[in-house]
């Protein structure tokens, strides 16, 4: 493995799976909100799934055989997660 490859892997597993938690955490705190859960215990247990979901997603980061797989799945999925969480919150603010 080569060093762009190995930096590729890295930035990809720190900053894709970063933004990957976090929009799930957003969509899932949204969804717990909308569904009649309080803010805090929403945003809570969230951040609790965030915290053991953040290293099994970097780690499957380097388990992936092709980059470009690794970037389209962990950016498509997070703007999936924030265009679901912005659209939650805009239905619960309307």
């Amino acid at each position: 493995m080569r060093w762009p490859e190995i930096t590729a892997r890295v930035t990809a597993g720190i900053l894709g799976s970063y933004a990957f938690t976090w929009g799930l955490t957003a969509a899932g705190v949204a969804t717990l909100v909308a569904l009649g859960m309080d803010y805090h215990e929403a945003e809570m247990g969230m951040s609790m799934l965030a915290l053991l979901l953040f290293p099994g997603v970097l780690l499957g980061c380097f388990a992936v055989r092709r980059i470009g797989w690794v970037w389209v799945g962990l950016s498509g999925g997070a703007l999936l997660l924030f265009g679901a969480a912005w659209a939650i919150q805009r239905a619960l603010l309307a």
